[in-house]
């Protein structure tokens, strides 16, 4: 955190590099992240860079309340918001908020086995989100309430419920397994 607020003062200087650091560090999890919301490649990367170009822009308003990562997710997720509207996406999320090359290829390492595909399937998209920024980036209710706009107490409560939908159809299918 001390290294991320050392380049957050040389990139309101207008130090490039100090932004490029950034990115290379947040660009490979925001993309892992938002990729389990889309699946397509070039839609991911348009939300990805146009997150990072909307902060490097916005940077001097960063106040440093919450981690630049928190700030940053919060902002790709209102582009991906934007972006899917029409669809009615994300309904249940407020808004509040809203450079470089490309990702190489971060979600080879993240894409999901198609059993957790399956198991996701019906899920709401708030209540993925949540799983995911807790359980695989790590993320603290407080800063997924960030996030996401939603209280620390509702995150808890979405994670707990998704975990129990998940863990009844992991056992449903091994149930119908074993007959």
């Amino acid at each position: 955190m001390q290294n991320e607020n050392y380049l957050i003062e040389k990139i309101k200087k207008g130090d490039h590099r100090a932004f490029k650091k950034l990115f290379d560090d947040y660009a490979p999890k925001l993309y892992r992240f938002l990729f389990q919301f889309s699946g397509q490649r070039d839609e991911v990367e348009d939300w990805v860079q146009g997150a990072f170009v909307n902060a490097y822009q916005n940077i001097a308003s960063f106040r440093g309340e919450s981690g630049f990562s928190t700030w940053l997710f919060r902002i790709g997720i209102n582009l991906m918001k934007k972006s899917k509207r029409r669809n009615n996406f994300f309904d249940n999320i407020s808004e509040t908020t809203e450079i470089g090359d490309h990702c190489e290829n971060p979600a080879e390492d993240f894409e999901w086995e198609d059993k957790m595909k399956k198991y996701f399937s019906g899920i709401p998209e708030l209540n993925k989100a949540v799983f995911i920024l807790s359980i695989f980036e790590e993320y603290s209710h407080n800063e997924i309430s960030v996030i996401l706009g939603i209280s620390p107490e509702n995150s808890r409560i979405i994670l707990f419920r998704t975990k129990k939908i998940l863990r009844s159809k992991i056992e449903s299918e091994i149930n119908n397994e074993q007959y």
